[in-house]
């Protein structure tokens, strides 16, 4: 991001005190301009992890994927140091995982009231909390994780899709990088600063997914997920096809496609990219800017056009229809006459 956007992101002088903290707080803002329910997520989350870490409102993110229990994402930063220990998560079934971006040296954790040293984290540094035992930390130095957080009951339903056994619990050495998962959390923060709100869900959804692929494997256990082969039936092409031009205008998520092909959300994500050659999002994406240059051969306002294909409002589309187009809605529109 240019350096010039940042006193407009952050208009607080002074907060931003060295190279580090401004990419800290550059992605941060990032997801601070997100809406409600879908990548934002609803304000009591946002409240309750910012809250716990001494913070304001942060950042926040719901995969809810019509599970038992949604997979929450939230982006927590900081530049100066934690006033006071956390306060203790709720006693849950339940796993935290924390992602660092950047590297921290002196800290504490309190496990069931057991206290110990924090070890040097490095950048991607991984730690997993079980929420069962009311971990409490405090960082002495200014921070930027990315939090995960997933139940049993989740993970154990999402095994059951995946054609595997119960999970045993997440472990991990701790503190070990993990860029794949620093990397998902990147995504999400990445997402956000090139697109801004979106209405559909289908990319928070996908990397859900593509997040308990990645720690069932890596902290549960699994040695080998069951190959799911196959591509989708013509009719269920077909089907989705239908149905998703009907729909553009509202939101669409990962677990409405696949009720309509009959699929668990896992099978039917491996699936469709088989079958259309990408992945649901994308394909969406291009199916709300086909609608769009159809619209733009008419006389409606822009922001007309917008609602009528499901972005958030005017900016979203235009920041979409660029991006993939090369040339915005108004430009593009003008070189046909």
């Amino acid at each position: 991001m240019p350096d010039d956007l940042l006193p407009v992101l952050y208009g607080r002088p002074g907060f931003v005190n060295s190279d580090h903290e401004t990419r800290q707080l550059t992605r941060s803002a990032a997801l601070t301009r997100l809406v409600a329910g879908v990548l934002m997520g609803p304000s009591d989350l946002s409240s309750t992890i910012g809250r716990r870490f001494h913070r304001p409102p942060v950042p926040s993110a719901i995969a809810c994927l019509q599970s038992k229990d949604p997979i929450t994402f939230s982006h927590v930063a900081s530049g100066t140091a934690m006033p006071a220990p956390t306060l203790a998560p709720p006693v849950e079934n339940s796993f935290a995982l924390h992602v660092h971006h950047a590297p921290l040296f002196r800290g504490d954790i309190w496990i069931q009231g057991g206290h110990r040293p924090m070890p040097v984290v490095p950048v991607g540094g991984v730690f997993i909390f079980d929420l069962r035992t009311e971990p409490v930390a405090q960082v002495h130095e200014p921070f930027e994780f990315s939090r995960f957080q997933i139940s049993r009951a989740t993970m154990d339903e999402l095994a059951f899709e995946h054609g595997i056994g119960r999970l045993g619990d997440l472990r991990a050495e701790a503190f070990e990088p993990d860029p794949v998962l620093r990397h998902l959390a990147q995504a999400m923060l990445h997402r956000a600063l090139h697109f801004g709100p979106e209405s559909e869900t289908l990319f928070s959804d996908g990397i859900a997914l593509a997040f308990f692929a990645h720690i069932g494997q890596k902290y549960a256990g699994i040695t080998q997920a069951p190959v799911l082969d196959g591509v989708l039936a013509p009719w269920q092409m077909r089907r989705l096809s239908e149905w998703v031009e009907v729909h553009l205008e509202g939101s669409v998520s990962i677990a409405d496609l696949a009720g309509l092909a009959n699929l668990s959300r896992t099978h039917f994500a491996r699936m469709f990219r088989r079958s259309f050659g990408t992945s649901p999002h994308q394909w969406l994406l291009s199916r709300r800017i086909d609608r769009a240059k159809q619209l733009l051969k008419g006389p409606l306002p822009l922001a007309a056009v917008a609602a009528m294909c499901g972005f958030v409002d005017q900016s979203h589309f235009t920041k979409v229809f660029t991006r993939l187009e090369g040339a915005t809605p108004g430009s593009w529109r003008r070189q046909l006459h």
